[in-house]
């Protein structure tokens, strides 16, 4: 299942959140580790089960209520909730007494305004170093891909992957394009967004969010648009470049189909953890394949690498061959005597 080295551990993440008065717990209690190696989580449940909001937790996009966070043995970074104070109000007991009371609001709330300003603003300092922790720990070690493909229209497919790149520390233009050719779109670096199907876009998303040196990979519902067919091609072509570039995926859908692709497969309902279970991927039969299909490439990019430099010595000895034929055939022309008139 993984080389045993832990990558994520969970421990009690709860997350709560309030809204209109209500405590609802979207995360309640989850325990989890994930090692480096397993190559695609699945994590299904219904709507609202807090799939997404554990995929948000993992990617520091969020923070938990309660528990912890480590990943490779270190604590993940969190930040506090916004402050939200409510205004001062009084009770309006009658419509007449309102102004008058509207002035006492007033007052007291400009007091207490200025007795809380050194904490708020202390307090508001403290979140925001929290959450550039946050954000830098997204761009050493998190991939996403949502859904929607977020590619930007007005770049070319290589430019989308070199920019995240670039907001990740720095560009490398051959690591690009090899992540393209991992995914199947070679030969298409140079074209725009517009110009690909929907299955193509959805890979240019994965190579984006791998070219950068990921160590995790999450997928929000990242086949939802696509057909079944397509469905089919980006999760093999997910699956293989995380298993041979040795990411792990975390990857929530729907579709009971998908889990033949999963290593493992998590069940979520109402914040908690129902199941673990060994995907289709995991099993001795689906190891096998891989082992098989990893000799199979393996050996195809043996051939490969032998059949160019072939080509190209046979390409410049038939060319070199051509020109000397040529330079005989001028030479010969040289030779012969000239005709007298």
């Amino acid at each position: 299942m993984g080389s045993g080295t832990t990558l994520v551990h969970l421990e009690g993440i709860r997350r709560v959140y309030v809204s209109a008065g209500e405590t609802v717990a979207a995360l309640d209690g989850i325990d989890l580790t994930l090692n480096e190696g397993e190559v695609v989580v699945m994590l299904l449940g219904p709507s609202g089960s807090g799939k997404t909001t554990l995929l948000n937790v993992l990617s520091a996009m969020d923070s938990p209520t309660e528990g912890t966070y480590r990943f490779r043995g270190d604590i993940v970074p969190s930040a506090p909730d916004a402050l939200d104070v409510e205004p001062f109000a009084l009770p309006r007991p009658h419509p007449l007494l309102s102004p008058p009371l509207w002035l006492v609001e007033r007052v007291v709330g400009l007091v207490l305004g200025v007795v809380r300003w050194p904490g708020r603003t202390l307090a508001e300092r403290r979140r925001a170093k929290a959450l550039e922790a946050q954000a830098a720990f997204r761009r050493a070690n998190i991939g996403y891909v949502f859904q929607q493909y977020n590619l930007l229209g007005d770049l070319t497919v290589l430019e989308n992957v070199m920019l995240a790149q670039e907001i990740s520390g720095g560009r490398d233009r051959a690591r690009a394009k090899h992540m393209l050719a991992k995914v199947g779109l070679e030969g298409l670096e140079q074209r725009f967004p517009a110009e690909l199907s929907g299955g193509q876009q959805q890979r240019v998303a994965i190579a984006r969010s791998l070219a950068k040196h990921a160590r995790l990979l999450l997928g929000d519902e990242p086949t939802g648009n696509l057909d079944s067919e397509t469905t089919q091609q980006v999760m093999k072509a997910l699956l293989d470049i995380c298993r041979k570039e040795g990411v792990t995926a975390v990857i929530v859908t729907h579709d009971e189909a998908l889990t033949a692709h999963a290593t493992r497969v998590l069940r979520l309902d109402s914040g908690r953890l129902h199941s673990d279970e060994t995907g289709g991927a995991g099993t001795l039969v689906g190891k096998g394949k891989h082992v098989v299909k990893d000799v199979l490439d393996t050996a195809e990019d043996v051939v490969e690498s032998v059949r160019r430099p072939v080509e190209a010595a046979i390409s410049g000895g038939v060319n070199t061959a051509k020109a000397l034929g040529a330079v005989a055939k001028d030479i010969a022309e040289a030779a012969r005597p000239k005709r007298k008139e």
